[in-house]
């Protein structure tokens, strides 16, 4: 990290996202994080990161110094505890909003939609704006442990997001081989497969949907494709017994460390430690689930209403909007023709991210 923030002039990470509308909702993350009530954080001018036209997420070395400064005089065992319920709380906000907006969406006029929109996507510019401080906030609060006295490891949590991933993925390609489908199999033949198998990896890709990468137009957990090559890559031609032995290690249970016995302040430490670490293994999942979930549902409602204008107008399209844009109703099909054309032009991002043209389909159910 530090390498990175010395080098701030260079873009932290490149072509992290490509969309008009996951960009703009990076540039909310700015205001959002003046709620969060860390020190040195109190306008969108002291948030250290930025993402440019093409993408590129760029880190003021800085601002980083000045919150990396500010942030270990302020860990009170009273902020901590602020600082570990603020966390939680956004996080919890942002899941209870997106299965919320999948299940009413349905009986929404175009106002309601609008604002629902607007409410999820604040919530999401808040969790990405936890998501960028997670780049150097743990390692302040580790350091700050240290110096409070504590020689113990990282509180890491009790159970591993990516292992257990790895696990349920694990399963489902057990079940699958159970019904005489080998990834090679499933690869040659889908969707043409048995109803047992198609139900098997559509309920994995329900429930696993928000793992995947960053960029929402990228291939992910979502997609059964995803999924199958997924299987393909990691267990075809693999000792089972072997990949079994492994992942049963995995599941054994961490064990929580006692607080019964330490300062109050080394316990605050640990559990806003601890929730950190866990955050760094799904601040990915909580808003692209929020995406898939939330807000493509959203999305087709709102196509549906602007075509009464626009009849042209399909749900894609407001990809290529910005949020303000979607939530004011700002259709402008010259505006997202240029956009989407700039968009497809950018070979190297669409490469990098395995991005086809009908992706869209499978992402929307419309290009």
């Amino acid at each position: 990290m530090a390498q990175a923030v010395e080098k701030s002039a260079q873009p932290y990470r490149r072509h992290i996202v490509g969309l008009p509308l996951q960009r703009s909702l990076f540039r909310e993350a700015a205001g959002a994080a003046t709620t969060i009530g860390l020190p040195g954080l109190s306008s969108e001018l002291d948030f250290p990161a930025r993402l440019d036209e093409n993408g590129d997420l760029f880190l003021d070395r800085l601002q980083v110094a000045t919150l990396t400064k500010a942030l270990p005089s302020w860990l009170t065992l009273e902020t901590l505890e602020l600082m570990h319920a603020t966390h939680a709380d956004a996080c919890d906000a942002l899941v209870d909003a997106t299965e919320n907006a999948a299940r009413v969406v349905a009986s929404l006029n175009g106002t309601s939609a609008r604002k629902l929109s607007e409410d999820l996507a604040n919530r999401m510019a808040l969790v990405l704006a936890y998501g960028v401080l997670s780049k150097f906030v743990p390692d302040i609060l580790l350091r700050a442990l240290a110096n409070a006295g504590d020689v113990e490891p990282p509180p890491f949590p009790e159970r591993s997001a990516g292992a257990e991933l790895m696990q349920n993925t694990f399963a489902l390609y057990q079940a699958c081989r159970a019904l005489d489908y080998t990834p090679q199999r499933l690869q040659r033949q889908w969707p043409r497969v048995s109803p047992e198998v198609f139900r098997l990896v559509g309920e994995f890709c329900d429930r696993q949907t928000g793992f995947g990468p960053l960029a929402w137009d990228s291939p992910g957990y979502e997609d059964p494709n995803y999924v199958i090559r997924l299987l393909h890559s990691a267990f075809d031609e693999v000792n089972a017994e072997q990949v079994r032995r492994r992942l049963s290690f995995a599941k054994r249970p961490v064990v929580v460390r006692s607080t019964s016995d330490v300062p109050a302040r080394i316990a605050a430490f640990w559990r806003v430690l601890g929730f950190w670490l866990d955050f760094l293994e799904r601040e990915t999942w909580y808003v692209r689930r929020a995406f898939y979930v939330g807000m493509i549902p959203l999305l087709r409602q709102l196509a549906a209403e602007y075509r009464r204008e626009i009849p042209t107008v399909q749900p894609v399209d407001l990809l290529f909007l910005e949020i303000g844009e979607l939530i004011a109703g700002t259709i402008d099909p010259a505006v997202i023709h240029s956009r989407r054309r700039r968009y497809m032009e950018n070979s190297e991002y669409l490469s990098l991210h395995g991005i086809e043209p009908s992706h869209f389909a499978t992402m929307l159910g419309s290009s």
